[in-house]
């Protein structure tokens, strides 16, 4: 052993580093061209929104256009007739001393569409202040492009009405709903 102790060398400190530039943003983990999908996405959806909104519209033909609803009053008869008969058993024959009560109008229901189609139409009954009385359905089926079925309608005393009302309530009629069913011959 030697009595003279090893020798150091002799250490340097290490400057800090230079101030520089943040570093660049890296890629890593993103797939290239995300945000591109999402903008080709978000318009494929407006697209085709669009395209479904046109097709159940139609080219703007409202279904509620081919219907006219008119005139409309209360027709009472005496259901007294040539086929009552008191002297049976039965009873759905009866002369009966009441009054038959309808409330009738005049529908037209035209195909204005490229080919057949079923209808059926919701018709309201409203009071003289407007206020909801009732309401009834009317329809036609197989209607060829171009043609138009009209007929009476009517609100019997069998039909349903808002709170209590009856027949002789009815001041007019107005179509609620259409819906039209183009068939495919």
């Amino acid at each position: 052993m030697t009595d003279n102790p090893p020798e150091r060398q002799a250490v340097t400190p290490v400057p800090p580093p230079l101030p520089t530039a943040p570093p660049a943003p890296t890629t890593a983990g993103r797939r290239p061209g995300k945000r591109a999908l999402t903008v080709a996405a978000a318009v494929a959806v407006l697209l085709v929104g669009g395209g479904v909104t046109w097709w159940v519209l139609g080219n703007g033909d409202d279904a509620m256009d081919h219907v006219e609803v008119s005139g409309g009053k209360l027709v009472v008869e005496d259901s007294d007739d040539e086929y009552c008969d008191d002297n049976d058993v039965y009873s759905f024959n009866d002369c009966d001393a009441d009054t038959d009560e309808t409330y009738e109008f005049v529908y037209k229901i035209s195909n204005e569409g490229d080919g057949p189609a079923n209808y059926a139409v919701v018709v309201n009954a409203f009071d003289e202040d407007g206020d909801f009385v009732g309401q009834t359905f009317i329809s036609s089926t197989h209607l060829a492009a171009g043609k138009t079925d009209a007929d009476k309608g009517e609100f019997t005393e069998y039909s349903e009405f808002a709170n209590k009302r009856e027949l002789s309530d009815i001041a007019s009629v107005k179509v609620a709903h259409v819906e039209r069913l183009a068939l495919a011959n």
